[in-house]
């Protein structure tokens, strides 16, 4: 073979190499946009995208109120968020996942959402452009803007002297290859060779920053892309909200970064054929390398605007995520909230819990006056009902949306009591737990301007029948109008005398039905008559012995109890 075909032959692989790649990219596109739209009134998973919780260092930005972990968890909020999350960029999923950690408190915070969810509902074909700009910038594990900044502040500026001399030695050696024949080429061989070696141990000085660098440069690419899209009324609501009001004058300062970064954005362009050329020219001359030390100052310099573009860009994904939520939901309202120190009342009118497939839809009004105190059967309904208001009423002052007929309520400081919350390892009894978390409660009801909502869940349950019954009843009528809305469930009806005139009572209850409990998850008003503790052992394959005896030592225990209890 004449060594005249060799220069053709490294043509035509490169040019086959970049048809393939072009290829690939466009059906890589057609396949996302036909996802986007056959996805829409579909649950998150039809994008084909798994959704992770993002880290989230919870605490109050600006003396704002954010919630606390405990009710965090006892509300399942991982798995709402996993529920209601279509976002398609890091910026997007960590700017919803902190807003719903965030309750809006006046009127002017929460329409922040509408114009933009309104707009991308009604506007199809423009929301799918949207989306694809968004899939461009793509996510990453853990926190790529706040990981890529801590760690370019952490690492010393560094010069590429070696990689330059590395060109120099790569140039000398190709000369000498064309001039001196065999020798030559030999010492080209070895100086590739020692590029390739020296590459992968600097590479790994500086992989950590690589992929983070290259994210943020594909967030800035789309940040203009999405400015230039966006319809500027949504561009006024999202420049507000980022805290950057001349997002043209951002974008120009950003775009900086954008020049000579080619070969860092190209960490993120996965395996194809192109990647794989670009591989190689990496491996052997280093230009990502070079590129990033040229670029690490310049970010850092650039900080406060690329603040503002990724909460500028998290605002248009995460109101995206909120549009097609609601349309993927069968009932859902706008919900109407109220300012003011004082409590008000509360109108729910068949609400849903966002995380139940076949979920009974139920209705309540609180009164400004009143709580609402909860009894009622085992496994009847008590636990979700509270749940189920707690996160409307959370969603509702976040992405200002309810899963109910109507949803009426004040803006408030909403904490849950539902779990005991006992540390074998720390030594922290399940009574201890319970009143610490009731603790906190009281204490945000002295301290915070707004109404406290509090849900409470089989209040002290860790302790005994008597001094229960009486510790119960005093700190539920400090958890009353006009700075607290509780609402508390408990088998204790006993409560439901002691408190009739600060709670209104409401229960849930079940059917005997052949034997077997039939539950209809219904909310009556009025005190539940009757219990099922014992029905439970003998419906789950309890002998009749036990539960005969069940019975009959009830009994005695209740005549007990009414002469013991002195409140």
């Amino acid at each position: 073979m004449s060594y005249a075909l060799i220069p053709l032959i490294v043509v035509a692989a490169v040019v086959f190499l970049l048809v393939s790649g072009i290829r690939e990219e466009r059906q890589r596109k057609r396949a996302l946009h036909t996802r986007l739209r056959e996805g829409c009134g579909k649950p998150p998973r039809a994008y084909g995208r798994e959704t992770s919780v993002p880290v989230f260092e919870r605490k109050a930005e600006n003396g704002r109120f954010c919630i606390d972990r405990i009710t965090w968890e006892e509300l399942e909020m991982d798995s709402v968020f996993k529920r209601l999350d279509y976002t398609l960029s890091q910026a997007g999923t960590e700017y919803l996942y902190r807003a719903l950690h965030q309750p809006a408190e006046t009127a002017e915070e929460v329409q922040r959402w509408e114009d933009a969810v309104a707009y991308f509902t009604t506007h199809e074909e423009e929301r799918i452009r949207i989306q694809e700009i968004l899939a461009a910038v793509g996510k990453e594990k853990g926190s790529p803007f706040a990981d890529c900044l801590r760690a370019m502040k952490a690492r010393p500026p560094e010069k590429p002297i070696r990689e330059y001399g590395g060109w120099v030695a790569c140039l000398l050696a190709g000369l000498m290859a064309i001039w001196a024949g065999g020798p030559g080429i030999c010492l080209l061989l070895f100086v590739l060779i020692i590029q390739m070696v020296t590459y992968f141990s600097r590479r790994a000085q500086v992989l950590p920053f690589l992929r983070h660098i290259a994210w943020l440069l594909a967030m800035i690419r789309s940040l203009e892309q999405l400015y230039h899209a966006l319809p500027r009324e949504i561009c006024r609501r999202a420049e507000a909200d980022s805290r950057c009001s001349e997002m043209a004058v951002c974008i120009r300062k950003l775009k900086r970064l954008q020049r000579h970064s080619f070969w860092i954005r190209q960490c993120r362009s996965g395996n194809g054929p192109l990647s794989l050329l670009g591989d190689y020219i990496r491996m052997l001359l280093h230009p990502d390398i070079v590129q990033f030390m040229a670029l690490q100052e310049k970010i850092l310099s650039l900080e406060e605007e690329l603040r503002a573009g990724y909460a500028f860009v998290g605002y248009v994904d995460a109101s995206i995520s909120v549009s097609l939520y609601r349309m993927s939901l069968d009932v859902y309202c706008i919900p109407t909230l109220c300012g003011g120190s004082g409590s008000a009342g509360v109108t729910v009118c068949d609400c849903v819990h966002p995380l139940l497939e076949q979920p009974v839809a139920n209705s309540i009004v609180v009164t400004e006056t009143k709580g609402i105190l909860l009894t009622g059967s085992n496994a009847s309904g008590k636990s979700t009902f509270l749940k189920t208001i707690a996160v409307n009423l959370l969603l509702a002052q976040t992405i200002h949306t309810a899963l109910a007929a109507a949803f009426c309520a004040p803006f408030c400081h909403i904490f849950t009591a539902m779990a005991d919350g006992g540390d074998l390892q720390g030594g922290k009894s399940s009574y201890m737990a319970e009143i610490l978390s009731l603790k906190r409660i009281l204490d945000a009801k002295r301290e915070g301007a707004l109404p406290v909502a509090c849900f409470v869940d089989e209040i002290l349950r860790g302790t005994g029948s008597v001094e229960r019954i009486a510790a119960a009843a005093s700190i539920l009528r400090h958890l009353g109008p006009p700075e607290v809305i509780c609402f508390a469930a408990t088998h204790d009806r006993e409560l439901t005398w002691l408190l009739e005139n600060e709670y209104d009572t409401y229960y849930f209850t079940e059917e005997v039905k052949g034997g077997d409990m039939i539950f209809s998850y219904r909310l009556l008003p009025g005190r539940a008559d009757t219990t099922n503790a014992i029905r439970l052992l003998a419906a789950v394959g309890y002998g009749e012995e036990i539960v005969e005896e069940a019975f009959r030592r009830a009994e005695e225990i209740r005549g007990f109890q009414a002469e013991d209890i002195r409140i």
